[in-house]
C-alpha cells in the first residue's frame, strides 16, 4: 500500500485529509515543515501533501527539500494564498497545486494523477 505524509498545522485539515484517502493510502500526519523532514528521513513517501503557509518551515521550503531528498516523491501543494505561490511550487517540483478550501474530488483528483 502506498504512504502518503500529510502536512499542514491545522489537525481538522489533515484529519479530513486521511478520512478521504484512508483504506486506500497509509495516512501519516505532520504539523510543520520541520516534523514532516523528520518523518520523511525516517521512511519513504510516495506523496506529500503540505500546506505552503505553516510555522516553522513552510510548505515551499518543503517542498524543495523532498525533492532535493526523494525527488521520485510526488508532493501536492495546498494554499488559500495567491496564484503566485501556485507557479512557484509548480516551478520548484510541484506535482500539482489545490487551493484551500478544497473539495474531496480536487484531493482524489490530484491522487489519480499523480
Amino acid at each position: 500500500m502506498k504512504r502518503i505524509l500529510v502536512v499542514d498545522d491545522e489537525p481538522v485539515v489533515r484529519r479530513l485529509i486521511g478520512i478521504y484517502l484512508g483504506g486506500r493510502f497509509i495516512v501519516e500526519e505532520a504539523e510543520d515543515g520541520e516534523k514532516a523532514l523528520s518523518k520523511a528521513s525516517s521512511g519513504d513517501y510516495d506523496y506529500v501533501i503540505t500546506d505552503v503557509n505553516m510555522p516553522r518551515m513552510d510548505g515551499l521550503s518543503l517542498l524543495g527539500e523532498i525533492k532535493r531528498r526523494s525527488p521520485r516523491t510526488a508532493v501536492i501543494v495546498m494554499s488559500a494564498l495567491s496564484e503566485l505561490y501556485a507557479a512557484v511550487a509548480l516551478e520548484r517540483g510541484a506535482h500539482t497545486v489545490i487551493s484551500k478550501p478544497f473539495a474531496r474530488d480536487a484531493i482524489q483528483t490530484a491522487m489519480q494523477c499523480a
